[in-house]
């Protein structure tokens, strides 16, 4: 049987059943190796993962493989595929709650289960452009995109970082030298952090510069009554979205873990209050520039305007994963979960405005408040959850 070939003159459509073929591979593979150390639904001697996992994994690996060859129509082939590897990332899931909820078991992950679990929703994605039959030039550009806004963010983590080195070793070498500051004091932390994201202003600056984008590419503009509505909207729907999840959370049993930032102010409440200006004055600003007006408006070159939203937030939630990481893993996603979805939110508003300005108002008031209950729980002033 042939591969697949043209659908309406678009092209050779092979890419996306080949590159779904290949994930669900790899998941399949990792499905073999070890998941997590509770005990598994069923076991099968010689698999150190999961069963499912590996049924799952095989039976997407084949309607791509029969997709790949013509033997199956994309609008029956693509479908199946594209469930089976979403059950897959779904019982991934699962798995590593499965031994966490109502306890305060800390699940033990193997290599196995984020491999499998990334691999499938990989595949997911894939079949949905081959259902969509995405010819294979426009997917590897596609492919590109995601690729490029990844970097692009990875960036702008990295200008963060380095900027926060450069502020820090003259501070240490300072104290070396017999001066005398506390570097843990809230001052200190908040003089570092401001300049840590001039680091990430420095990378935007940078990529502005590379592509020849005129300043105006960047969407500030005086908001509108519109905007002002939308700024208002926005926050109290983020507040909603993060009291429904928060208690959604909560009935479920899972864990979920606090920024460095938030600990360390719970142990020096000052800290809280720096941090409710900064919210204003640095982290939002810098942030809503870096993941919506860079990542978020480079992927509307390359997908539609809400499927650059969403892939916008998932870079978003990752990118804050040294921040929220925990020992325990599920802790850990869980709060990455959560950021994705407020994300979303932020993402959609810039969306739909075309002002930075927006946005920036809507995550600041969030971080802010935020921060402020974190210096009340912190002095005694509201209980803590």
């Amino acid at each position: 049987m042939a591969a697949v070939d043209a659908v309406d003159g678009r092209g050779p459509t092979t890419a996306a059943p080949t590159t779904g073929l290949v994930l669900a591979g790899i998941a399949l593979a990792a499905s073999g190796l070890p998941w997590t150390g509770g005990t598994p639904i069923v076991a099968v001697p010689g698999i150190d993962g999961s069963v499912v996992g590996v049924v799952l994994a095989a039976g997407a690996a084949l309607a791509f493989g029969l997709r790949r060859h013509g033997v199956v129509d994309r609008r029956l082939g693509a479908p199946v595929a594209g469930l089976l590897s979403l059950a897959l990332f779904s019982y991934a899931l699962y798995q590593l709650m499965r031994p966490a909820i109502g306890t305060d078991a800390v699940p033990e992950v193997g290599i196995g289960l984020p491999v499998a679990a990334l691999a499938g929703l990989g595949a997911a994605a894939v079949a949905v452009a081959d259902y969509d039959a995405i010819a294979d030039d426009a997917f590897w550009e596609k492919v590109k995109g995601v690729g490029v806004a990844i970097a692009l963010a990875g960036g702008a983590f990295v200008g963060l970082y380095v900027a926060q080195l450069v502020a820090v070793v003259p501070l240490s070498l300072g104290r070396l030298a017999g001066l005398q500051f506390d570097l843990q004091s809230p001052p200190a932390l908040a003089v570092v952090t401001a300049f840590s994201y001039l680091g990430t202003v420095g990378f935007v600056v940078l990529y502005l510069e590379g592509r020849d984008l005129p300043w105006s590419y960047v969407d500030v503009s005086v908001p509108t009554g519109r905007d002002l509505l939308a700024t208002v909207g926005g926050l109290f729907v983020l507040l909603l979205l993060l009291g429904g999840i928060t208690t959604l959370v909560q009935q479920l049993g899972l864990p979920s873990s606090d920024s460095q930032i938030q600990q360390q102010a719970m142990e020096n409440p000052p800290l809280a209050l720096y941090f409710v200006a900064l919210s204003f004055l640095v982290i939002a600003p810098v942030e809503e520039l870096a993941y919506r007006n860079v990542v978020q408006k480079y992927l509307y070159e390359h997908f539609t305007g809400r499927s650059a939203v969403v892939l916008a937030a998932a870079v978003f939630g990752a990118v804050h994963f040294s921040q929220y990481q925990s020992a325990n893993p599920l802790a850990t996603l869980t709060t990455l979960v959560v950021i994705f979805v407020l994300s979303l939110l932020l993402g959609y508003v810039y969306y739909r405005t075309e002002n930075l300005v927006v946005p920036i108002l809507v995550h600041g008031a969030f971080n802010g408040l935020q921060f402020l209950a974190v210096y009340l729980q912190a002095t005694g002033q509201i209980p803590t959850a």
